[in-house]
């Protein structure tokens, strides 16, 4: 499958929250990119956590990591979780939706899972 073909089965990039649990589920769809998709996503992560959330997962599974801006965000949105002592977990799938995730080596510092149901504790 495409990029493109991707890109018009899922439709283009959003962002929503969501509860499971005590956990707060920060979920990424569409096209990630630098520009607006990357400052919305810095922008929800940030409300997210000035909200009181203590148990944060960003669900990357159904985005097209585009270009290296998640590496960058991903890396900015843990620091700033670990600082006011959340507990962040990232899910990611890996392969080319995942590849500059990937290839920054984020799975090795982040807590990253590939599937939802492991990386919360229901």
């Amino acid at each position: 499958m495409t990029g493109l073909t991707w890109l018009r089965r899922r439709g283009p990039w959003h962002i929503e929250t969501r509860s499971m649990a005590d956990w707060q589920i920060l979920q990424v769809r569409g096209k990630f990119v630098s520009g607006e998709p990357h400052k919305r996503f810095l922008e929800a992560a940030d409300g997210l956590l000035q909200s009181g959330a203590r148990r944060v997962v960003v669900d990357l599974t159904e985005s097209l990591l585009a270009d290296d801006s998640v590496a960058s965000a991903a890396t900015e949105v843990y620091h700033k979780a670990r600082e006011k002592g959340v507990e962040i977990r990232f899910i990611v799938q890996p392969g080319q939706a995942g590849g500059y995730y990937h290839m920054a080596g984020l799975e090795m510092t982040i807590p990253t899972f590939s599937r939802l149901n492991g990386a919360i504790e229901i």
